[in-house]
Order: structure tokens, then C-alpha cells, then sequence
């Protein structure tokens, strides 16, 4: 069977589309098990405030001046 052909799906049999069916989606709950996994790492990749609108988690890459460094300005 050409790439075309098979990539088209008017050629699958049941069993050829029953395999890319729960590939599709053991690659869904594996993501979704290495995302909670590693919900604490994610999360402290986004910047977030809490209540009181101080800054809680911050980005690797971006450089926050502390309130120091903007008075001497």
C-alpha cells in the first residue's frame, strides 16, 4: 500500500485502524501521565502572582530587577 493511499484511510482494514487508533491515544495518556508527572517543574515555568500580587514562580529566562536595583536608577 502507497503512503498516499494509507494516509487517504479508504484502504484501512479494521485491525490497521483499530492500532493507530489506541497509538494515538497511548500517546495522549503518556502525556498526560509526564504532564502531571512533572506538574511542579511546568508550573514553575510560568509566572504567577498570588493574592497579594507578588510574583510566585518566575521564568528561568527572564531577569526581574529587584526593588534595590530599581531605586539606584
Amino acid at each position: 500500500m502507497a503512503m498516499d493511499d494509507f494516509l487517504e484511510g479508504t484502504a484501512l482494514t479494521g485491525r490497521q485502524a483499530a492500532i493507530i487508533f489506541f497509538a494515538f491515544l497511548i500517546l495522549i495518556i503518556t502525556a498526560a501521565v509526564l504532564l502531571i508527572t512533572f506538574s511542579d517543574f511546568f508550573k514553575n515555568l510560568v509566572a504567577t502572582a498570588d493574592a497579594t500580587g507578588v510574583r510566585v514562580g518566575t521564568l528561568s529566562l527572564v531577569i526581574v530587577p529587584s526593588a534595590s536595583e530599581r531605586e539606584g536608577r
